[in-house]
């Protein structure tokens, strides 16, 4: 991997809406914008017999929602309007398409156990990109990557405030668990499409939450919430992950779609693949049903089933609902549920509920959402719960800042029970 080419992301991933005029690449498990449209985007266009791909439908929906920023002209512009040049040229002539940002966040904790710091401020680049190898009309081939690298601010990179406060729930999904990590490759596969291109076959290091588990409007902690509880479903294991393995897609009628996936229970982001020959695996499949259109009475309905093997956890199984429901208006709920077995999973039950405004203020480019969490761990001490709000304010073009708000109840391996507010300021810088 290390001597890898540098081989860019799909078009599930391709865009940021509204982000510049270059359409840049993100993985669907981390949509780069939310779906915030002052009037509904028009409808993808598709002949009356061709099925694609919900999320590549979404996909370039999104690509066509501008942005509305609230200062103009981008004073960043004159130093990005040369890389947007290159990534245009790139996309039209090489068919590569790239993007990247850098996401700046410092947290505060307002309680503390005792000899831990209170606050921590971080970084994360996520580097981004897809080759579209060929592309016929019943097939196409295309090479897929997400480079990442996270760095604490100004102290030990060994620091994560989410393990020291005692939190199952990954309060600061842009580092997750364990010490930062100072560059990895997180995702890299080969994508096959067939049957003009209602079947799709992935294999590489992949992340689960790009074929199970997706919502729209509660994903992606660059921009969106930052706990684990949102972003994915931490009842459904691996999750979050990423590792070595393979993913089908099929889109079998307009409406309803079957994702499957399996993936190395030994993975991470961290390592390559060579675990899979040790057999322990998660296999997933997940059920779902989509009708409208982003921002006109949007619905997306799933249900799925899990089981796997680990090395250190035993083996399990589970299942889980979610559902994604835009009201009127630009509101939008949301949830999702998930059960499981004590193995497997470090968390056996996840309950997740909340509410969005994807145009807040008649603005495209802003977002505005809470939630509520609750998940019981295996083997935790505590019923943990988190309540989350965050506003989105897309500054410029090329930057979106916002508040963020966590109140951790209880955290599951905490000595004792306890309730912390975490105060959060966020901002996005978008290559």
């Amino acid at each position: 991997m290390k001597t890898c080419p540098l081989l860019l992301l799909l078009a599930l991933s391709l865009c940021a809406a509204g982000q510049s005029s270059t359409m840049n690449a993100a993985p669907a498990g981390e949509s780069s914008e939310p779906f915030v449209v002052k009037q509904p985007p028009s409808p993808v266009t598709r002949d009356v017999d061709e099925l694609r791909q919900e999320l590549d439908v979404d996909a370039a929906a999104l690509s066509k929602i501008p942005a509305d920023p609230l200062v103009q002209p981008d004073p960043l512009a004159p130093i990005f309007h040369p890389v947007d040049n290159l990534a245009d040229r790139l996309a039209q002539s090489a068919r590569l398409k790239f993007g990247a940002t850098y996401t700046f966040l410092n947290q505060y904790a307002t309680i503390a156990p005792d000899s831990v710091r209170h606050d921590q401020p971080s970084g994360r680049l996520d580097f981004t990109g897809a080759w579209s190898v060929y592309d016929h009309e019943s097939s196409a081939g295309s090479i897929s990557l997400l480079i990442r690298s996270g760095t604490n601010i100004g102290m030990s990179q060994q620091l994560n405030l989410s393990d020291r406060l005692g939190s199952g729930l990954y309060l600061n999904c842009l580092q997750g668990g364990g010490p930062q990590e100072p560059i990895t490759v997180n995702v890299l596969y080969w994508r096959q499409d067939l049957l003009q291109k209602r079947l799709s076959f992935y294999v590489g290091k992949l992340h689960p939450n790009e074929f199970v588990t997706l919502s729209m409007f509660n994903n992606d902690e660059r921009t969106q919430f930052l706990n684990g509880a949102n972003d994915g479903n931490l009842g459904v294991a691996s999750d979050g992950t990423y590792a070595g393995g393979g993913a089908v897609e099929f889109q079998a009628t307009r409406h309803f779609y079957v994702h499957a996936i399996a993936v190395d229970t030994e993975g991470a982001q961290q390592r390559n693949i060579e675990t899979l020959v040790d057999r322990k695996y998660m296999e997933g499949v997940e059920l779902g049903w989509r009708s409208g259109s982003l921002g006109e009475q949007y619905r997306h309905y799933r249900v799925g089933m899990w089981r796997d093997d680990t090395k250190s956890n035993g083996s399990g199984y589970g299942g889980g609902i979610g559902f994604d429901h835009e009201l009127y208006n630009g509101w939008t709920s949301f949830g999702r549920l998930a059960l499981s077995t004590s193995n497997g999973t470090a968390i056996k039950q996840d309950v997740g509920i909340g509410l969005a405004q994807v145009r807040p203020f008649g603005r495209r480019g802003d977002m505005f959402a809470v939630a509520y969490n609750y998940t019981e761990a295996s083997q935790g001490k505590h019923h943990e719960s988190v309540v989350e709000s965050f506003y989105r304010l897309r500054l410029t073009q090329s930057i979106n800042i916002g508040p963020d708000l966590e109140v951790s109840i209880h955290p599951t391996y905490a000595t004792k029970e306890y309730t912390s507010t975490l105060l959060g300021m966020r901002m996005q810088i978008i290559f």
